[in-house]
């Protein structure tokens, strides 16, 4: 559970919104500071596929800014790390305890994000029994899980890591604490443009060098069963270097993977009823300020 007394803010949205630009513009506006929301961020050399933001120096370990303002929980996994919801909030519960200014957690991540603001009840994973679920096959796992697939979506019900979840919770469903003092942005952009954005995101990312990443991270042991490569912008290059899809194939897998996950994202958020869908920074500003400011 999380212990912080005081209020915490809330920009979520959907790949390709904007919203670690909005909130790196409202954390310099309100003495705020950034705290990594997104899963697949966490992990060390996985940067242009998870469109991690571009540091402009780490301050001391593990601690990153731009334009001043400090970035925390980014790049700091090993990709073959199985780390866990429990080791997320552990995490978020030490950076708040020791820093002053307004925490803005940032990210689409909505279980992790809500594991903190709705205050998760969560305990720490057994490690054996962890390895045992791991070297299962997604059938065995499902066999396992077989009492809590009806309440499970049909792209998690195949899904390694959410049965092996499944499993160890009891369920799907969360126990929920006190909530935290906060606010809940979602920024809300509209679906072709979030299409659109995300065909461009992809053209630079290749640009960038994302296939020379997933390289490296290849040559440096790291393989697709890793928990952090198992993400859109790696998983979809397996079977290109097993010479069964193109490169030009390999794109629109990660184009149709990101809209698929856009669409959960978008699903997850809904299921808050007090969170703000909003598209303007001014608006956010404006909200956040009175927020804050509000006894």
């Amino acid at each position: 559970m999380i212990e912080y007394p005081k209020k915490i803010i809330v920009i979520a949205g959907p790949t390709a919104s904007g919203k670690s630009d909005i909130a790196l513009n409202l954390a310099k506006e309100i003495n705020g500071y950034i705290i990594n929301g997104d899963s697949r961020q966490l992990y060390k050399q996985l940067n242009i596929g998870t469109a991690k933001p571009n540091f402009e120096k780490e301050i001391e370990g593990n601690i990153y800014t731009i334009d001043n303002i400090k970035h925390y929980l980014y790049d700091f996994i090993d990709p073959k790390t199985n780390f866990t919801l429990y080791d997320y909030q552990q995490c978020v519960q030490e950076v708040l305890t020791k820093t002053e200014g307004i925490p803005i957690l940032v990210g689409g991540t909505g279980l992790y994000i809500d594991s903190i603001v709705f205050n998760y009840h969560l305990t720490k994973n057994n490690t054996k029994e962890n390895e045992n679920l791991n070297d299962k096959s997604v059938e065995q796992l499902q066999i396992l899980a077989k009492g809590y697939l009806p309440d499970m979506n049909l792209s998690d019900r195949k899904n390694k890591h959410r049965l092996i979840r499944a499993i160890q919770r009891k369920g799907v469903n969360e126990i929920k604490g006190e909530p935290l003092d906060h606010i809940y942005f979602v920024v809300d952009i509209p679906k072709d443009t979030l299409q659109k954005r995300v065909r461009e995101r992809i053209e630079r990312m290749f640009k960038e060098g994302l296939l020379k990443e997933n390289i490296s991270l290849l040559e440096k042991g790291y393989t697709y069963e890793d928990r952090g490569m198992n993400s859109i912008g790696y998983i979809e290059f397996r079977e290109y270097f097993e010479n069964k899809i193109s490169l030009d194939e390999v794109k629109e897998k990660i184009y149709r993977n990101s809209i698929s996950y856009i669409k959960r994202q978008r699903t997850w958020f809904k299921r808050n009823k007090s969170n703000i869908w909003i598209n303007s920074y001014e608006d956010i500003l404006q909200i956040a300020s009175n927020f804050i400011l509000k006894e």
